[in-house]
């Protein structure tokens, strides 16, 4: 490559990252590996085309998807561009508040005018500032912003007292003064997070054995069929007992039901119930009246409404017109864990819905044509759910986070000129974690981008991990298809982590299928192999973590250095209590969290085929495949490069959690060659056998020669009648020294009578009395022996 006069110091760069920023291309895909300095070549792009392009800096739009993301990419550049280096200092230093970090940030970014005409900011803070701008012809633009969590918001200063979860259940209550919908939703709660019924065998509606359905009253049943009649009977606010005690002259038996009302008993009889002609027998007896209902007539849900009015409401004188008035927070105060967790699974649904952009009649038509009721009954509660959240967000003027990406794609399909002004203003478009994207980002990075326009994005398909959350890993992987006449440049030198964890992490996401294959290599060679522990007994991991955790601080790495990562917070439960008073503060994170962090040391737990272990692939779940058709091997294959951020976040020790027996397929996916492997220790009561070192025929203790091929003595020498390690030696010719070998590595280790021995466990030597060398030596002092012992035992160090 030519010699350049610049402006910016690009001598730091290595040849694929300068190739990256001196590209011309108008679409270009910087795939950059793990730990290989993805930002650091975007920030110098910046610097390059304000230095040396002489690029107007208002002209230069950089989005990322995070704000933590966003606030490191102005930290850098702030420290790029102070000389005197006080600025660096002031990150490093523990203590400060996340308030003094912004007004500092804010300070410098006053102190250098250029860096505030840069544009840098999270997508939906882009979305934020075009709809504040422009935003009111498609919407109020004094909206407030709704998001998931309080205090989880970047627009602090506009954002609205109630969270989307709190709608949602705000316009619950309000559907629910409707008591079908509120029956429906409580019968739905009761079935698929209370009873479980989708997780019991197929079709068991019956068990004698106990009582096991949750009934609208909130008792227990034995049989759907039983559930079905008291939720009717709760239904039409009548009331009931369930199997009363009924006692006959000496006899005691339970029907079913009893209906006080109409004073009337009621028997369920199915092919599993026990022979009741004699309970009929007694009830006819004692004057009681006793009426049959059967199992089959239930599963025709119109033909059993219809028995259960003429044989109960036609036998009840009371006006069943003034029923009693059902409320939610009653009806739900034992299940608000139960609740709240539906509430989530309709706000994911939500999202899904608005990131498809399929159409909710479409998505409501094919959930209608469901084979599973569990499908079908969720969606007819969900969809009004959403419709009403819509209502209530579009009444008040808030925007939630899609909210403030489809208002300003709405915004700059509709009005050209708007469009066209932010295409002449952003003629640098850089985009950071680019595997990250979903439909309406593209869409929205679509819109800003003319065909002049430089679209400069980084990524790594490796590490798309948020397909959850809407992301779409096909634009990376097919970035050409996306972007025509776009090149492609690969990142592939890893600067975080050794070569050990750089080739295992390779090998592991190259199990993938769906994939762009890249070859990395590690900067930094050598270093300690993957360490993996197999937990026996429950708790055994807790221990071993603690132990190391201990040795690593010894050794001189603090604790801020040590990262703990987990693939569900329940993984990481039983450790953080075990480690509670240990006053070390060992950074405890889910892996999602965790990306873009890296630590000297890491933990990945959880690594087992049991339930609750890693792999495991969430979303496989049927009432999230109405939005879209998910296959388990994609399913599989984000969990695999949610196990590959794992990995790379390790620096230089790298440790993976495991139990025996219930080994994860990902720890298979790791060769040997990159683990530490544990030398299992020899039984020395066993038998041993010496073979000869060079045609391998069995030798005897009292050999001196191998009989079959003449090989110089060889000896297994033990300590009197205790145990001993096996140590071989062999005598040579006069010039030759006595030789010994390692009993660990089977290395030859020359004898150095010239210095004394000390003990170590770990290496043991053997001399034989040669008639060149009359004297033994001692293995204690080292001093001759003067031949009165045919053997001494020393113990080297290593």
């Amino acid at each position: 490559m030519k010699n350049l006069s610049t402006k910016t110091d690009l001598s730091t760069l290595n040849k694929q990252q300068l190739k990256a920023v001196l590209s011309e291309s108008n679409r270009l895909l910087v795939l950059a590996g793990a730990g290989s300095g993805k930002t650091k070549t975007l920030l110098h792009k910046i610097n390059y085309l304000i230095d040396d392009k002489l690029v107007d800096a208002k002209n230069i739009l950089a989005v990322t998807f995070t704000k933590n993301a966003a606030n490191e990419m102005l930290d850098r550049m702030i420290t790029s561009a102070d000389k005197t280096g006080y600025y660096e200092k002031f990150l490093k230093t523990k203590g400060i508040s996340l308030v003094d970090r912004n007004k500092e940030r804010q300070n410098y970014l006053n102190k250098f005018p250029w860096l505030s005409r840069l544009t840098i900011k999270t997508i939906h803070s882009l979305c934020y500032q075009i709809i504040k701008t422009d935003g009111v012809h498609v919407f109020d633009n004094r909206f407030k912003i709704v998001s998931d969590n309080k205090g989880n918001n970047e627009f602090i200063g506009n954002s609205a007292e109630e969270t989307v979860n709190d709608i949602i259940e705000k316009v619950t209550i309000g559907l629910s003064k409707n008591k079908e919908f509120l029956l429906k939703l409580k019968r739905y709660i009761l079935d698929y997070f209370v009873d479980f019924i989708h997780d019991t065998k197929a079709k068991e509606e019956f068990r004698p054995e106990g009582k096991y359905f949750t009934c609208l009253k909130g008792d227990k049943v034995r049989s759907k069929s039983e559930q079905f009649i008291a939720d009717w009977l709760y239904r039409n606010s009548i009331d009931y007992v369930y199997e009363p005690e009924v006692k006959v002259g000496s006899s005691t038996f339970h029907p079913d039901f009893f209906i006080p009302q109409a004073n009337v008993y009621l028997e369920h009889i199915s092919n599993k119930s026990h022979p009741s002609f004699w309970k009929e027998g007694k009830m006819k007896i004692a004057g009681n009246t006793c009426i049959k209902t059967f199992d089959e007539a239930t599963h025709n849900s119109a033909i059993f409404n219809k028995v259960l009015d003429r044989v109960i409401k036609g036998r009840i004188s009371d006006d069943l017109s003034s029923a009693t008035v059902l409320h939610y927070d009653e009806e739900f105060s034992n299940f608000r864990k139960e609740i709240r967790r539906f509430f989530r699974e309709v706000n994911e649904v939500r999202n899904k819905i608005i990131n498809s952009e399929k159409p909710v009649e479409q998505i409501v038509n094919e959930a209608s044509k469901s084979e599973f009721e569990r499908v079908r009954m969720f969606y007819k509660l969900a969809i009004p759910i959403i419709n009403a959240f819509n209502e209530y967000c579009i009444n008040r003027s808030y925007l939630d986070f899609d909210g403030l990406l489809t208002k300003s794609i709405q915004l700059l399909e509709e009005y050209p000129n708007i469009r066209e002004r932010y295409q002449d203003k952003y003629k640098f478009i850089l985009v950071d974690e680019f595997q990250d994207v979903n439909n309406l980002q593209v869409k929205l990075l679509n819109l800003l981008t003319k065909k002049e326009t430089q679209l400069f994005c980084v990524g790594d398909d490796w590490q798309s991990i948020y397909g959850f959350r809407g992301s779409e890993i096909g634009y990376i992987v097919h970035f050409k298809k996306h972007f025509t006449n776009s090149q492609v440049l690969t990142l592939n030198l890893n600067y975080r982590s050794t070569d050990s964890i750089v080739s295992a992490s390779t090998e592991a996401i190259m199990k993938n299928k769906f994939q762009i294959p890249k070859d990395i290599k590690a900067v930094k060679r050598g270093g300690q192999k993957i360490k993996i522990f197999y937990e026996e007994q429950e708790g055994q991991s807790n221990s071993f973590i603690w132990e190391t955790i201990e040795k690593h601080i010894a050794d001189g790495i603090s604790p801020e250095e040590i990262l703990v990562l987990y693939r569900r917070s329940a993984m990481a439960s039983d450790l953080k209590q075990a480690l509670t008073g240990s006053g070390h503060k060992i950074q405890f994170k889910t892996i999602h969290s965790a990306k873009g962090l890296e630590a000297k040391v890491v933990f990945i737990l959880g690594l087992h085929s049991n339930k609750g272990g890693f792999p495991d692939p969430w979303l496989q779940d049927k009432i999230y495949q109405v939005i879209k058709p998910t296959d388990y091997d994609l399913l599989l294959e984000e969990e695999r490069r949610l196990f590959y951020v794992a990995l790379t976040r390790a620096e230089d020790y790298l440790y993976l959690i495991s139990q025996k027996g219930a080994v994860s397929d990902f720890i298979r996916d790791i060769p040997n060659k990159f683990v530490y492997q544990d030398k299992p220790q020899i039984n020395e009561t066993e038998n041993r056998i010496t073979l000869c070192s060079k045609c391998e025929s069995k030798l005897e203790d009292h050999y001196n020669f191998c009989p079959e091929c003449g090989q110089t003595l060889q000896i297994d020498i033990h300590e009197g009648n205790e145990d001993a390690s096996i140590n071989k030696i062999k005598t040579k010719s006069k010039s030759e020294k006595i030789i010994g070998y390692c009993i660990r590595t089977g290395e030859e280790i020359p004898f150095n009578p010239d210095r004394p021995m000390s003990y170590n466990a770990y290496r043991t030597w053997a001399l034989f009395e040669n008639p060149d060398y009359p004297e033994s030596y001692c293995h204690k002092t080292g001093k001759p022996s003067n031949g009165k012992t045919s053997l001494s035992h020393p113990i080297l160090e290593e």
